[in-house]
């Protein structure tokens, strides 16, 4: 697969805390916020181009997704020509929360012995310090299950030793790695979300666990998704079988404190929910940044 030379990229910083505190109303965007926002809007063509032409290789291959496009003999154009919370963000995070857990497997499909609607992310990711898509990033991801529990903090289960819906790997020369996952649940005080973290210059520990903090973190950060995929989703078991509280996107201030935060572009694998759902998503990071990772939680 080869993409068109992507134009200089900006990044797009956000604080976004990982867990949520009480919240005091209105938060106010900082003048530099304002201004990456601003400069960003410069690369919207080069990033939307970047996750067109993934969209237009997979629909080559997959039935039911080119049945739901338009033919057309023309040669393929971006889709946006501004920037789109489910094209491309750059939202740092100062910390990654309580429920993170070093070390886990290097792996495609996360999901274990889980249930719930299969969730296969194309994640692409670019280096701003390069304007090139970032080859050898390993992108780790972590979120709840159907029932809003954490692999290793679930109740019954084995602490800091569950691994289901934890893992990640490696992407490709192009910049783009694809993770099978499961459309995480919410919890208490949390709309659904996804964490993410990208690794530069991660090492491989020799049991087939990342070794975390081996390499530079460049991004911690945060997915979300549009609230009517939450809708359907949520509708169907066995996410019904939370005893957790529904919170709305519009109600966490967590995605919104965040001026930018990160959609996941979703789209139906098939006709029914059952065949599952195909997110993309395009994260923009600094490659010369270097996050520290707070939680000492050993797999």
């Amino acid at each position: 697969m080869r993409f068109a030379f992507l134009s200089p990229l900006l990044a797009l910083a956000t604080l976004v805390a990982a867990h949520p505190g009480q919240h005091h109303g209105f938060v106010r965007k900082s003048d530099e916020l304002i201004a990456h926002e601003l400069m960003a809007r410069k690369c919207a063509g080069a990033i939307a181009e970047f996750e067109h032409q993934r969209r237009v290789a997979r629909e080559a291959k997959h039935p039911y997704l080119a049945r739901r496009q338009t033919p057309t003999t023309t040669a393929p154009t971006p889709h946006y020509t501004t920037i789109q919370n489910s094209t491309c963000v750059t939202a740092v995070e100062l910390t990654e929360g309580p429920y993170y857990i070093r070390n886990e497997y290097i792996r495609y499909d996360l999901r274990e012995t889980q249930g719930g609607v299969t969730l296969v992310l194309d994640v692409g990711v670019i280096d701003t310090t390069t304007c090139r898509p970032f080859p050898n990033a390993f992108v780790e991801l972590w979120a709840v299950n159907a029932t809003g529990f954490y692999g290793g903090y679930s109740p019954g289960g084995n602490v800091h030793t569950d691994t289901f819906l934890r893992g990640g790997q490696f992407t490709n020369e192009n910049g783009i790695v694809e993770l099978t996952t499961l459309y995480p649940g919410y919890y208490t005080g949390r709309t659904s979300h996804i964490h993410a973290m990208i690794h530069k210059n991660a090492q491989r520990n020799a049991n087939g666990t990342i070794a975390s903090g081996s390499g530079q973190v460049n991004h911690i950060g945060q997915f979300f998704f549009d609230e009517s995929w939450n809708d359907r989703v949520f509708s169907a078991a066995p996410y019904t079988n939370t005893r957790e509280i529904r919170m709305y996107n519009n109600q966490d201030w967590i995605l919104w404190q965040g001026g930018a935060s990160a959609f996941v572009n979703t789209q139906p694998l098939g006709a029914a929910l059952s065949d599952g759902l195909l997110g993309y998503i395009t994260v923009a990071v600094d490659g010369s940044k270097n996050y520290r990772i707070m939680n000492t939680n050993v797999m």
